[in-house]
């Protein structure tokens, strides 16, 4: 899946703004946001893949720094968007730009979001299925390397057309994967919740569904690539 869009997208500001201070700018701060957000899925990979040994306090510690990366890339969020609101860039390319921000930002919100829900079945001591759990670090996994590879895209302002589409395939590829292993995760759940039916079977379909919106995102923003480049 991915959002259509007009020709524009991110790397349309080379088109118009070569070398340019205001390019140099927006790519500079995309790149300090994509850290956050690398930093924030991380955290809460973490998180996922000590949940058994760790305590809730430990888990609650690691919230709050994922909480604080959270913080300092909506405060990049909000100074890319006056830096949008005050340039002359055409509105069709200063709206795709902010449609990458925003979605990358969402990226960070499904992670804190996620990592929320753990805590409270840290602080319930819930217990998380065996099956289901590998299906959920499987899904963590993929949706790290997915974010990296989006972060490479950023970087990749001016690089030849072979190099920003085989990163978008990636991408693509292991959002397909990730949809596969939620459907796994789907079934493992169900297969359990039928001989045994925890406050987990509640909640659980809400954080599969949000890890997997993760690598949706990355691709929404593979496309918007993709879309520059093939339109070029």
């Amino acid at each position: 899946m991915g959002v259509q869009l007009k020709l524009g997208v991110y790397m349309s500001t080379t088109r118009i703004l070569s070398g340019g201070r205001l390019l140099e700018e927006i790519t500079n701060k995309s790149r300090d946001h994509a850290k956050h957000i690398i930093q924030g899925i991380t955290i809460l990979s973490d998180i996922l893949r000590n949940y058994r040994g760790l305590s809730y306090e430990d888990a609650q510690s690691r919230y709050e720094e994922l909480n604080r990366h959270e913080e300092e890339s909506d405060e990049i969020k909000r100074s890319m968007m006056s830096i949008l609101k005050a340039s002359h860039l055409h509105p069709e390319d200063r709206e795709d730009l902010l449609r990458v921000v925003l979605t990358l930002d969402d990226v960070i919100g499904l992670a804190k979001a996620i990592a929320k829900k753990l805590i409270i079945f840290k602080h319930l001591k819930l217990e998380i299925p065996g099956s289901v759990y590998n299906a959920l670090l499987d899904m963590s996994d993929k949706s790290i390397v997915a974010v990296r590879l989006v972060a490479e895209l950023l970087g990749s302002t001016g690089a030849d057309y072979n190099k920003v589409i085989d990163l978008t395939h990636k991408i693509e590829e292991l959002e397909e994967e990730v949809d596969e292993i939620r459907l796994r995760a789907f079934e493992e759940l169900l297969r359990e919740c039928s001989t045994r039916f925890t406050a987990v079977c509640i909640v659980m379909p809400v954080v599969i569904d949000d890890l997997e919106k993760i690598t949706d995102k990355c691709e929404d923003i593979a496309d918007l690539f993709r879309l520059y480049v093939v339109s070029r």
